[in-house]
């Protein structure tokens, strides 16, 4: 019994691993902040309207959790940039979820 408990273990371990290497980062260039940028919800999301020419990540919003980063600071970055009508460059740890940004950058 303990050698099944065991196996069990190591196979949700190495499933867990092989799930989680599978998301891949995506940065997404040029991005403009055609609309709302702000706080989406009481757990204290950011959230951003995007659009870029090149979008590589295929996302027209993402969401900044504080799971992922210092979401005051990328709330601070994001309208800096919208006011001055300025490109940021977002990063997300997975390609297919736009609701992984966890990096913010100005053009």
């Amino acid at each position: 019994m303990m050698k099944k408990m065991m196996k069990l273990s190591l196979l949700l371990a190495c499933t867990v691993y092989s799930q989680a290497s599978l998301a891949e980062i995506c940065s997404q260039n040029y991005n403009e902040l055609p609309g709302l940028v702000g706080l989406d919800s009481a757990s204290g999301n950011i959230y951003a309207t995007t659009r870029s020419n090149t979008n590589e990540c295929s996302c027209s919003e993402v969401r900044f959790t504080k799971e992922n980063t210092d979401t005051d600071t990328a709330l601070s970055i994001l309208l800096a940039a919208k006011m001055a009508n300025k490109k940021v460059r977002v990063d997300l740890k997975d390609k297919n979820d736009c609701n992984t940004a966890y990096r913010v950058y100005v053009h």
